[in-house]
């Protein structure tokens, strides 16, 4: 039997990235909550809670992607296209120093790696069926 070596390792570095990105998510949702509420208030704050609470009683990111999602839309202000908006108001307002500011990127960035590997596994599982 042939087996594809850079599929299973691809396969294998993505689910060892999600696996920590899940960690992530259930030790460090602190800095998550904060950095949504930096940058997008109340309402931001509320929903990365409810991210970090849903992990802790034990979800999987794929349960709250939709979640995930919207908020590194928000940290890589994405979904600020109006200048006046209450997002682009606080985004405004943060000084660039604030080692707020840093804990909002290295989230985005966390996001980012993880939410990769979320759709890097569901295509090979596709994949696989196929």
């Amino acid at each position: 039997m042939n087996y594809d070596t850079t599929e299973m390792r691809a396969t294998l570095r993505a689910a060892a990235t999600r696996r920590a990105f899940a960690d992530w998510l259930r030790a460090d949702s602190d800095r998550l909550i904060s950095a949504a509420e930096l940058l997008g208030g109340d309402g931001w704050e509320g929903r990365a809670a409810e991210v970090a609470a849903a992990m802790a009683d034990g979800a999987e990111p794929e349960d709250v992607e939709a979640d995930l999602v919207a908020l590194h839309r928000l940290l890589t202000l994405e979904c600020m296209n109006d200048i006046e908006s209450a997002e682009a108001v606080r985004f405004l307002a943060v000084h660039p120093d604030d080692p707020r500011a840093d804990d909002a990127r290295l989230c985005a960035e966390a996001l980012e790696r993880g939410l990769d590997a979320l759709r890097e596994l569901a295509a090979m599982a596709v994949q696989e069926v196929a």
